[in-house]
């Protein structure tokens, strides 16, 4: 019969190792839970080379803000544009000093606008979205969808996109919501084009 084995130094430190490493596993999904629970989060972002950041800081007039759909049942449409409207001019992108609106009066001919997708649904056209016939009542969402895809539109193309979540049933009058839309729409307007920046780190670009 073979003998049983003697613990080793090593074995008595394994049990201790592995506690330490859960723990400092855990604490760290408490902080990202606690970074998603405060603002939402942002899955993914893309652009194209027609991302232009001279362009937007160039402006004289607001940026069109449209929303469509809402994060939560119950809100009226004009509630939500306006809600994400202030999310913007609360915590949006600083370096261009944009100015935000929800009424198109106020930017008349606007060279982009910035459209929200609350509540979007599977099978979403992202290619889609920013033609021009798009309208709160024909663009189809879904309330029990925490999916929300913002695009900043030049023509009927996106230069830029971005998804996210502010969480399902999200009320857009807390800090939380607002928050989220700050967020994305730092992503989705970021000072330089990353696409860009990419192709410089290969060539010169004078």
């Amino acid at each position: 019969m073979t003998p049983p084995r003697s613990e080793t130094a090593a074995d008595k430190g394994t049990p201790r190792r592995r506690s330490v490493l859960l723990c400092a596993a855990m604490a760290g999904l408490t902080v990202l839970g606690a970074c998603a629970g405060n603002q939402g989060v942002v899955y993914n972002k893309n652009f194209t080379a027609g991302y232009s950041p001279d362009s937007l800081a160039a402006m004289r007039t607001p940026l069109l803000v449209e929303t469509f759909g809402a994060p939560a049942a119950g809100v009226s449409q004009a509630a939500v544009t306006a809600s994400t409207v202030d999310g913007l001019r609360a915590s949006g992108p600083r370096w261009a000093r944009i100015g935000y609106s929800g009424n198109p009066g106020d930017a008349p001919n606007p060279p982009f606008r910035l459209r929200f997708a609350y509540g979007a649904e599977k099978g979403f056209s992202r290619q889609d979205f920013c033609k021009t016939d798009r309208e709160p009542g024909n663009l189809s969402t879904d309330g029990s969808s925490g999916r929300t895809v913002v695009a900043l539109c030049r023509g009927e193309r996106f230069v830029s996109i971005a998804e996210g979540s502010p969480g399902l049933g999200a009320d857009i009058s807390s800090e939380r919501f607002s928050n989220f839309v700050g967020a994305i729409g730092r992503q989705v307007m970021p000072r330089e084009n990353p696409v860009l920046d990419d192709e410089c780190q290969f060539r010169f670009c004078g």
